[in-house]
């Protein structure tokens, strides 16, 4: 009985693994199936070169800084002149001073702008045992908005409003006295025209113009100012200034305006500028074109040429203007001023 059961189990063991053992060889191939995947992906991995490469930042791109819409200077100036004569016995010292105001400010948008100017001047000869005498004086502000009304030339609408006085009591040109705000004269012009501009793109040199015509109302303030065609009338309390002339003055007609602007940088520390405007307006009695002959004798014209060399803080100006107004004057007055003093740009 032994004998058979010894018999059947190798028979059962020799079925089961065989002469080298089913079993074995089956866990064996099994293990290989599962491994072999991995070990070849490990040595395809191993067979390829760590790349060290480094790849550099790109940084991102900078928007260029905007355009500013606007600009602004403000120029103080200040000159001095001494001058000392001797005379037998006795001595004259004497000094003439001139202190100056120039401000500008503009907005460049579209299709709006906007221009606003301040150009201030006085000055005095001082003596010694004498009263100062004022060489010059003018206070001159104005504002100017506009707006692009036909695109493709670039013609614009302008308003322009402006305002002329002195600052300190002088004589005008016809020996009558004047002092601050009397006479005042102030003006609204609305015309047609077009702003030119360049500039360099290295900044050395830049320009604009505008120029235009339309149409303009003036006022005239005086309180005790009298015009020029009122000044052989004796003005007495019975006979007030009121009776030949009003305190203000209203006057309408055809205007036109140009005013340039030039700056020309030499080098960083030297640099050449000019302005020039003028303004006419001719009064009119009724809504017809002045005749040729008669234009300057009805007209108000001003004319300011400012123009100058300045090295740093040194500076070499010159200031002319020229009026014609028959409330003021019969005769054309013109003042002019060359000054070598110190400016400062802020």
């Amino acid at each position: 009985m032994n004998s058979f059961l010894r018999k059947n189990e190798n028979k059962i063991t020799r079925t089961a693994f065989g002469k080298k053992g089913f079993l074995n060889e089956s866990a064996v191939a099994f293990f290989v199936f599962l491994t072999f995947p991995s070990f070849a992906l490990a040595q395809m991995d191993s067979s390829k070169s760590l790349d060290t490469t480094v790849v550099p930042a790109v940084a991102p791109a900078v928007a260029p800084a905007a355009k500013s819409l606007s600009k602004h200077s403000i120029q103080p100036s200040l000159g001095l002149t001494l001058q000392s004569v001797t005379e037998g016995d006795s001595d004259l010292v004497s000094a003439v001073w001139v202190a100056g105001l120039d401000g500008g400010y503009f907005y460049d948008g579209e299709p709006w702008q906007l221009g606003a100017k301040l150009h201030a001047i006085y000055g005095e000869q001082v003596a010694n045992g004498k009263y100062p005498i004022k060489t010059q004086d003018d206070l001159i502000a104005s504002i100017t908005p506009s707006m692009t009304v036909i695109p493709g030339p670039q013609i614009r609408l302008f308003f322009e409003t402006a305002a002329e006085t002195q600052m300190a009591s002088g004589i005008a040109s016809d020996s009558s006295p004047t002092k601050f705000l009397d006479p005042v004269f102030i003006y609204q012009s609305l015309f047609l025209g077009r702003r030119f501009e360049s500039a360099a793109e290295d900044g050395s040199w830049q320009y604009d113009l505008t120029a235009g015509v339309g149409y303009a109302l003036q006022e005239t303030l005086a309180q005790s100012f009298i015009f020029a065609q009122n000044r052989n009338v004796v003005v007495t309390e019975n006979n007030p200034l009121s009776s030949v002339q009003n305190e203000i003055t209203l006057e309408s007609g055809y205007s036109a305006i140009v005013d340039f602007n030039l700056q020309e940088n030499v080098n960083d520390n030297f640099q050449w500028t000019a302005s020039w405007k003028t303004v006419a307006i001719n009064r009119i009695a009724g809504p017809s074109l002045p005749e040729a002959s008669n234009f300057f004798q009805n007209a108000r014209i001003t004319s300011l040429l400012i123009t100058g060399l300045q090295y740093k803080f040194l500076s070499l100006s010159y200031t002319g203007e020229l009026t014609y107004d028959r409330n003021v004057s019969l005769r054309r007055s013109l003042d002019q001023s060359l000054v070598f003093g110190f400016k400062a740009t802020l």
